[in-house]
């Protein structure tokens, strides 16, 4: 016997909307899965994305030199006392510096940040960078002091011996780099070659730690001009310097007060003024190597009316590095999720 049609169609149309019922609820928890994942994700991503940055900013900043045992320390510069490894932090993260496995040498910064109501927390092992100083030309303590050239600064970070060797800033100091890349449009004197890089932030050269380091190793207090090719030396000069002989020197040269170059004079290495630098209109120098300046009571930096040439040479800075171990800025030597 056969069954009307509708008595057929009716059960099958209930079983197509009770699988289509069963799908679309299937489907829908599918989709609001997918979003949840992809929310977490998304906090996820942009919470490691502050506390990459945020441990980046840090590193950036933490003071140049040798250990890490000043910044362990903390400001009241002793071991064991509450604000051991406390380093400053941007909002929205914390940070803490604490002794690694090689002690002061290498220590591991433990940075936790927040964004997008999410939280990461990172681990980074810190160290001191391949290069020396701040990978530049010129460091300055103080970039607002900066000077005058009413002569001539050629700036070239190209060494013709190591033409693989990394790109060099012109001058790197603390503080906002547009303020030196203003001075340079303001000093038509000062002439930067082609594949010197422009400005950038660095921490201030630590400049007492180094004069004390020197002073350890029995740095000579006088400089005597010679003939080229110079002895390699460090030398250590406790106030002013005037150089009013034609001469060059080779090594180290820190210059507690000003140097005041009336002569010509050239020199191989690394060349400190912390006082500042005069280089007297007629007078030349030339240096291979790089110029780290201070400032004094407020005095520029820089008052240069002859000619100075500051040249990058890989080999004249390993010369010196030789004979004084130099500092360095912080870096990140790897990182991993805690």
């Amino acid at each position: 016997m056969t069954r009307p049609r509708g008595s057929i169609a009716l059960p099958v149309a209930l079983v197509v909307l009770i699988v289509a019922t069963v799908l679309s609820a299937g489907l829908a928890d599918v989709t609001r899965t997918e979003l949840v994942v992809a929310r977490h994700r998304r906090v996820a991503a942009a919470a490691l994305a502050a506390a990459d940055t945020c441990l980046a900013r840090i590193v950036s900043v933490l003071p140049a030199g040798w250990d890490f045992l000043p910044v362990l320390a903390g400001a009241d510069g002793v071991l064991g006392t509450p604000d051991d490894g406390t380093v400053p932090a941007p909002a929205g993260c914390t940070a803490n510096l604490r002794p690694g496995p090689v002690g002061t040498i290498r220590p591991a910064l433990d940075v936790a940040a927040s964004a997008a109501g999410g939280a990461r927390a990172l681990r980074a092992t810190i160290g001191r960078a391949s290069g020396l100083g701040a990978q530049s030309l010129v460091w300055i303590t103080d970039p607002g002091l900066l000077g005058s050239v009413t002569g001539t600064l050629a700036l070239d970070a190209n060494d013709p011996a190591r033409p693989d060797a990394p790109a060099l800033a012109g001058i790197a100091g603390p503080g906002d780099a547009s303020v030196m890349d203003a001075w340079l449009v303001a000093m038509p004197g000062v002439a930067s070659a082609a594949g010197t890089d422009t400005p950038l932030y660095a921490p201030a050269p630590p400049l007492p730690e180094l004069a004390a380091r020197m002073v350890a190793l029995g740095a000579a207090p006088i400089v005597v001009p010679s003939a080229p090719p110079a002895p390699q030396t460090v030398t250590l000069v406790p106030g002013d310097l005037v150089l009013d002989v034609a001469g060059a020197g080779a090594g180290v040269l820190f210059v507690q007060g000003r140097l005041d170059i009336r002569a010509n004079f050239s020199f191989s290495g690394v060349v400190v003024a912390g006082g500042g630098l005069v280089v007297a209109s007629g007078a030349r120098f030339d240096l291979a190597g790089s110029l780290w300046l201070g400032t004094a009571a407020g005095a520029p930096a820089l008052d240069v009316a002859g000619a100075a040439t500051v040249r990058h040479d890989v080999a004249a800075l390993a010369a010196s590095e030789a004979l004084v171990p130099l500092p360095r800025r912080a870096r990140a030597l790897g990182m991993q999720d805690v």
